[in-house]
């Protein structure tokens, strides 16, 4: 067994020297999980997990917000791996049944940054015993990040997507953290918070992005015409942005999802704006 300090608990957390049946309830973990090479030591995934695609044939045994125990315990896990942020509501309860069935339970931090991001995978390898592994995946991540900076320096970018609602970035999200990190200007960078939840039409329409960029959910995935219809139903069908083409859609878990591959789809979302206003 192997202790690491976990900021969240307070505490030493006993793990495996190398997990042999992984459950994880964050999609970004479960992702890189399999850039690890660990794919055959996962037992389990959320109902989340999207990304890779063969993650969606592992069980399912649980949510951000719920945990179905008794599926997930008859699969005899030996390292559970969360997050924190939303999921802090079912931690503590997660980590006293561990206790009392001999199962690790480690919650990795939400990341506020790209950098963040990048903590998270080395820590997943600390975990696991693949941290040389992590090392060389983050490494090779930075230097992609790293070569895009200020690559869309100047530009008006507005990011939205549905979550039963729209929703857009505000200052303490890691995707406002990497759009001020590419040069993009935003309209509610200001907001210190993580989302802003409805945003203020007023807010958008005087920000006048120069591109909007969409993602779609998972759960609600709209075409472009029923998105263009829900700016109209909100006032901001006159955006220049939309009447000039300039509208980027991303698929579900492009900038939402915080795993390795938010680094890889960058590098065409930047292609695509510039594309979209001559640079």
């Amino acid at each position: 067994m192997v202790k690491v300090y976990s900021e969240a608990l307070g505490l030493e957390i006993e793990v495996p020297d190398e997990p042999k049946r992984i459950v994880s309830l964050s999609p970004a973990i479960t992702e890189t999980l399999y850039r690890l090479g660990l794919a055959d030591r996962i037992a389990a995934v959320s109902y989340f997990c999207h990304k890779p695609p063969e993650a969606r044939e592992k069980p399912k045994v649980g949510s951000y917000l719920k945990v179905e125990y008794e599926k997930m315990e008859a699969l005899e896990p030996d390292l559970v791996l969360t997050t924190t942020g939303a999921q802090r509501k079912v931690l503590e309860d997660l980590v006293k049944r561990g206790m009392e069935k001999g199962y690790a339970v480690y919650p990795i931090p939400l990341p506020v940054t790209a950098y963040g991001i990048l903590d998270e995978i080395t820590i997943i390898g600390m975990l696991t015993g693949r941290i040389k592994e992590a090392r060389s995946l983050a490494a090779r991540l930075a230097s992609e990040y790293t070569g895009l900076r200020g690559s869309l320096t100047g530009v008006k970018v507005y990011y939205e997507i549905f979550l039963g609602g729209p929703v857009s970035a505000a200052a303490h999200s890691y995707v406002q953290d990497i759009l001020e990190f590419l040069g993009a200007v935003t309209p509610f960078a200001g907001e210190r918070k993580t989302w802003v939840i409805e945003p203020d039409p007023g807010v958008i329409r005087e920000f006048d992005p120069d591109v909007i960029l969409y993602e779609k959910s998972p759960y609600a995935p709209l075409d472009e015409e029923k998105i263009r219809a829900d700016f109209e139903k909100r006032g901001l069908g006159d955006l220049a942005a939309l009447r000039e083409g300039r509208l980027v859609i991303l698929e579900p878990d492009t900038l939402a999802h915080y795993g390795p591959s938010i680094f890889e789809d960058l590098k065409g979302i930047v292609d695509r704006v510039r594309s979209l206003i001559g640079r």
